[in-house]
């Protein structure tokens, strides 16, 4: 049970994801702006998407390791 509850947040992170980029990038392709502003936009997303895949990378390694050491203390 534990297990789906797990994958269902890892799940619920890569949808908001893969939301953030698509809206992202309609945004930044149909809002009128010049190329270099553009660039400097896309950066800072590009950015921002980093800090939140290595966020829930780090929450999806806590609840592993968690689920992992429960693991441990019941076959004990």
């Amino acid at each position: 049970m534990m297990n789906n509850r797990m994958s269902g947040s890892v799940r619920g992170g890569l949808l908001f994801v893969a939301g953030v980029i698509v809206g992202g990038g309609a945004g930044l392709l149909l809002a009128p702006a010049s190329g270099a502003r553009i660039r400097r936009r896309l950066t800072a997303v590009a950015q921002d998407l980093g800090e939140e895949i290595g966020n829930l990378a780090a929450d999806a390694r806590t609840k592993i390791n968690q689920v992992i050491e429960r693991g441990r203390r019941l076959a004990a």
